[in-house]
């Protein structure tokens, strides 16, 4: 995934390669696409937008703690998109509204919810040396 770029008008297609691939290839790879939708070039993108709220409630649905383990580096970037649906233009009877898909994520992954993001595990092993 890493050197496609998401504005290529192919997000539906990146969002199921994300749903399923291995999670830690998911935990690297999902950052691109939350790079993306804060990028200008998702302006007007609702199919973007939505798909990339729609993938990280699924994933969790799919793999728990998935999307919990690395939920607090994604928070900004989901309330980013919630809060902006009109910058996507998306409307709420085609895509539905952004900030109930946000709340039902934050909702899965509290149900589930890692505070151990795997950088920091990675941080903290090397606290002992």
């Amino acid at each position: 995934m890493i050197g496609k770029s998401y504005p290529d008008g192919r997000c539906i297609q990146r969002s199921q390669e994300l749903l399923h691939m291995p999670r830690e290839a998911f935990q690297f790879n999902v950052f691109a696409f939350a790079q993306y939708v804060m990028s200008d070039a998702a302006i007007g993108d609702a199919d973007g937008a939505s798909c990339f709220l729609d993938c990280l409630i699924a994933r969790e649905k799919r793999d728990p703690g998935s999307v919990a383990q690395v939920f607090a580096r994604l928070e900004p970037t989901i309330d980013f998109v919630a809060a902006s649906q009109a910058r996507f233009d998306a409307s709420h009877d085609t895509y539905g509204d952004f900030t109930e898909k946000a709340e039902e994520l934050k909702k899965l992954v509290g149900a589930t919810h890692s505070p151990r993001d795997p950088e920091d595990q990675m941080l903290d092993s090397t606290d002992d040396a």
